[in-house]
Formats: C-alpha cells, structure tokens, sequence
C-alpha cells in the first residue's frame, strides 16, 4: 500500500511536536521557542579620551559621511579581547547608513575626534551589537572599545554650476559628462565629447559615489565629487589604471535626465 504524502508530512510534524515537548520537559515551552533573549536597554554610552589628536576633526554634523581608519582593541566587560586590528588600518564609514556602517553608539562616540587621537569607549549592547551573538560576541554584551584615529576622508559634493532645469531622482534615467582623476592629477577615465554616459539612479549602475553625487542634481549643473574608497572601488580597486584604496575625484556636468 503507498503512503500519501500528506500522511508522511503529518506524521513528521507530530513526531517533532513530541521531541520538542520531551525536550522541554524541564523548561517552559516558551523557552524552548525563544531565539533571542530580551534586550538589555541599561547601560551608558561613555568615552574618555587617552591621547587628544591634531589632525582634522571627525564632524559632529550626523549628514555627512567620512572614511575613517582606525586601528582598534574591542573587549568585553571581563576583559576578554574579541577583535584586535592593531597594525592593521579598519577603514569605515561614519554617518552613513550604507553596509559599511559602524554602529550607532561607536559612530557617535567618534564625533569630535581628532586624527592621531586615541579614545577609550564602552558601548552598552543597544548601541553596539544588541541582543544576537555576533561572532565571537555574546548576546547583549557591553563591548569596549580602543580606538586609534589613523586617517579621515570627506565624501564631498561641490556645485560649481547650479543648474536650472530637471531634478535627477531615484529612479531617474541621467546623462552625464565626467572626468574622473586620482588625488594626484591623474586622468583615470572620461566621457566622450559627444558620447555622454547613461545610466539609472537607484540600480547600482555606478559606484556609491556616484549615486550619491547625481542625486538632486539639475540639468545643466555641474559639480565636483571627491569620493573615498569605499564609495568607489574599495580595497580591491580597478586595474590598471585605480589602485587600491584610492580616493577619486570627479567633474561631472548633468546633460538630462528623464524622470
């Protein structure tokens, strides 16, 4: 005689109902379901500073997202360390909520800092990884961290020309003339005179800088972009011609867009 499948499936889920049961035997069936644990909402955000830097200053103005590298120690309460990048530059963003992200107490607690500072933090788990493990952090863990300000990059959108015509949107078809330069001067990449480069805003056609920079533009404007690694090519670059880690710099005029 052949068994339906549903008969088989049935038989399945009852059988795993009475495992669960059995295994919760000592514990409450809620336990037994529960993923994650309630959140820890105690606990400050605090920083004190070791060394004060005299380099540029990390702004305080929470619109603006910077490249920052940093060397860091990051501990638990106890004093276990769980991530050590001495030797090693982390670049990140700040004020950005783009992946590269870093948390919301750390991205606060590096406002004001100053590149060549050394700063101590504690981020309770609310502002730090929250009530998941990550890695080899546990679940609502105080983590605190000992960072050193290596380096510090502005993404920067300067109108040259303001245009008058269309607003370029997400969603937006552009068409736009460039010339694209390393910090140095050299000329990595350019539009043709009659050829302008098309693209959508939104589809990740172009890199985040680029994304970022068209957006709100107006026909016929012109802007000037200086955009860190990672909004560019990061660490892998573009061969031949972007190394990696380069910061780029782009003139860019908006020809049309179609909305």
């Amino acid at each position: 005689m052949t068994v339906s499948p549903l008969r088989t499936r049935l038989k399945s889920l009852f059988q795993a109902f009475f495992i669960c049961v059995s295994c919760c035997a000592s514990f409450s069936l809620s336990a037994c379901l529960e993923t994650d644990p309630p959140l820890d909402t105690t606990g400050d955000l605090t920083f004190t500073d070791i060394r004060i830097g005299t380099g540029d200053a990390i702004l305080r103005d929470t619109t603006t997202i910077m490249q920052v590298g940093l060397n860091f120690k990051i501990r638990l309460k106890d004093s276990t360390v769980v991530q050590d990048s001495q030797g090693q530059t982390i670049l990140n963003l700040v004020g950005s909520t783009l992946q590269q992200n870093v948390s919301l107490g750390l991205d606060s607690a590096l406002r004001g800092m100053r590149v060549g500072g050394t700063r101590r933090v504690v981020v309770p788990p609310r502002l730090a990884f929250g009530n998941r493990k990550t890695g080899n952090i546990p679940a609502n863990s105080t983590v605190i961290y000992e960072i050193e300000l290596r380096s510090l990059e502005l993404f920067k959108r300067d109108d040259v020309v303001v245009g008058t015509g269309d607003s370029a949107k997400i969603n937006s078809s552009a068409s736009v003339k460039y010339v694209g330069r390393l910090t140095n001067g050299n000329v990595f990449d350019a539009s043709l005179a009659d050829s302008p480069l098309n693209f959508r805003l939104g589809q990740r056609a172009v890199i985040t800088g680029w994304e970022l920079g068209v957006l709100n533009m107006r026909v016929g404007g012109k802007r000037k972009l200086v955009i860190p690694s990672l909004l560019g090519y990061g660490a892998q670059g573009r061969a031949p011609l972007i190394p990696a880690n380069a910061t780029l710099v782009f003139d860019i005029e908006l020809v049309s867009v179609a909305n």
